[in-house]
């Protein structure tokens, strides 16, 4: 990615940033560029604005549905301390149950119905 130098800081050109004209009112934009010396310096594609700081906003994230977990049903997970398990879920105690002990589906994951045959 390209970078420029801007008032002893740098700052990456086609990154997401926050922008403002005020300091209380912020935008998240694009940065497209910076014009040294300008009142508006940070250029994003509709306008400039005078003032910026790093994106704290979540951007565009995609993560896996939760598993509906079935009463009864076997599950392969990767249990607290990363080991990789097999155990049949409870309801009633929302609980894998294994022949070694159990295990909370809050404190694991990768959580996939096991299918005969795997």
């Amino acid at each position: 990615m390209k970078t420029i130098e801007h008032k002893g800081k740098v700052y990456l050109i086609d990154a997401v940033y926050e922008f403002s004209d005020d300091g209380y009112h912020w935008y998240t934009d694009i940065l497209e560029d910076i014009h040294q010396g300008a009142k508006y310096p940070y250029k994003v594609r509709t306008q400039s604005y005078k003032f910026i700081k790093a994106c704290e906003v979540k951007v565009g994230t995609i993560t896996e549905a939760p598993v509906k977990l079935k009463n009864g049903e076997c599950y392969r997970y990767t249990g607290l301390y990363g080991n990789e398990r097999k155990g049949f879920f409870s309801a009633r105690h929302d609980m894998f149950f294994r022949t070694e002990g159990r295990d909370a589906p809050s404190e694991c994951t990768n959580i996939k119905l096991l299918v005969v045959g795997e």
